[in-house]
């Protein structure tokens, strides 16, 4: 099993219907809301150590990501 690197759900690759290749690395999404967040956000995702993605793009940071469903 996977963890969707938005919403942190368990995703099962091998049935996975959204999915993305970032880096080397395949990143797995329970849906295509999830799957768009990330790839619109990937830019930045490296570009604040120590804090999440969604922390870097929300403008009062939160501890626990944006709800996908």
């Amino acid at each position: 099993m996977a963890k969707d690197p938005v919403c942190g759900m368990e995703v099962d690759e091998k049935q996975a219907e959204f999915f993305t290749r970032f880096e080397h690395e395949t990143y797995y999404f329970c849906s295509k809301a999830c799957q768009d967040h990330f790839e619109q956000e990937e830019g930045i995702q490296h570009s604040e150590p120590g804090k999440k993605w969604w922390q870097k793009i929300l403008k009062e940071p939160k501890d626990t990501p944006p709800k996908c469903h």
